[in-house]
């Protein structure tokens, strides 16, 4: 009896034991099965990577990786001036990708804008969530509709490759649309971009006094002087490409704002810089030996943009 006793206590103790692992278990399934739907519903929308880019009549939106999108929640917004216009991606048909509702790797959408010219907003919203996925801004003129390079105190640098007068002036202003630089000095402005055949720089130029290099170009910071890469507008030395050997009208003082639109993957072409860039570089050079009177030497630009020619 006392052996049997003793048998049926083990086995008290074993399923004691088992409902315990049973459970530890079951508490472990749920709360990993509880984990993953809250990892579902609060997924971040901002992992999906957007790109835009825009013509003289069309917004092109490609998703180009990360996560999914429901074309549903997703709504693109185009913005000039006072006029704004939302676009649930839902009600487009893709031009290209998938015919589903969602929004994957490849997908491409188009929609059209009927701006003739001036600044073009582009956002892409995550409406249940409110997350702006993709933003940028692109200035129109003429036919042309390239992205617009804008400047801030943060994405302003001295050109290391040049001396630099710390008594010159580097102005920004109109929502970092314009800059006005003045006295003798490179001025970097931060900006990725991958220079081809095709690209395009457009802005307007304005001078009061001249100096001896006016220009403008796509640099990389650290490096030294290259005068392939600067096309000059204006001034009395002859360095860096000449603007009138490219369709360019060479800038007279007193011209007042001139609009350029210049080849700049041909230049770049020709003097074998083409490739990435990370920073425009505007050039307002006067050393004081060349007759001249420095100081109140200026570089105006606006609306600046690149775009890549079709």
């Amino acid at each position: 009896m006392r052996d049997v006793g003793r048998g049926r206590g083990q086995s008290e103790v074993i399923g004691s034991l088992l409902l315990v692992a049973v459970g530890v278990v079951l508490i472990g399934v749920v709360a990993v099965l509880g984990f993953s739907l809250a990892e579902e519903t609060t997924r971040d929308p901002t992992t999906a990577s957007l790109s835009s880019s825009a013509s003289a009549g069309n917004v092109t939106l490609v998703h180009t990786a990360g996560d999914g999108l429901s074309a549903a929640e997703t709504v693109a917004v185009l913005r000039h001036g006072d006029d704004t216009r939302r676009v649930r991606l839902s009600s487009l048909a893709p031009v290209a990708g998938g015919d589903d509702d969602r929004i994957t790797a490849g997908d491409q959408y188009r929609l059209p804008h009927d701006v003739i010219r001036g600044e073009l907003t582009v956002s892409v919203v995550h409406e249940a969530s409110g997350a702006v996925l993709h933003s940028r801004q692109f200035w129109i003129a003429d036919g042309i509709a390239g992205e617009l390079i804008t400047a801030d105190a943060d994405s302003l640098s001295d050109f290391s490759g040049n001396y630099n007068d710390p008594s010159a002036t580097t102005t920004i202003s109109d929502d970092g649309r314009r800059v006005e630089v003045t006295g003798n000095k490179w001025q970097l402005i931060s900006k990725n971009y991958t220079v081809t055949e095709d690209t395009v720089l457009t802005f307007e130029f304005r001078s009061t006094n001249e100096g001896a290099i006016h220009g403008i170009g796509f640099e990389n910071a650290g490096t030294g002087q290259d005068s392939g890469r600067v096309v000059r507008l204006s001034g009395v030395q002859n360095w860096g490409v000449n603007v009138s050997d490219y369709g360019g009208a060479y800038y007279g003082t007193g011209d007042g704002w001139t609009r350029y639109e210049v080849p700049l993957g041909e230049v770049y072409k020709n003097t074998n810089n083409l490739g990435d860039a990370d920073s425009l570089i505007i050039v307002n050079d006067c050393d004081g030996n060349e007759g001249i009177s420095c100081g109140s030497h200026d570089s105006q630009y606006r609306n600046i943009a690149v775009s890549e020619s079709d």
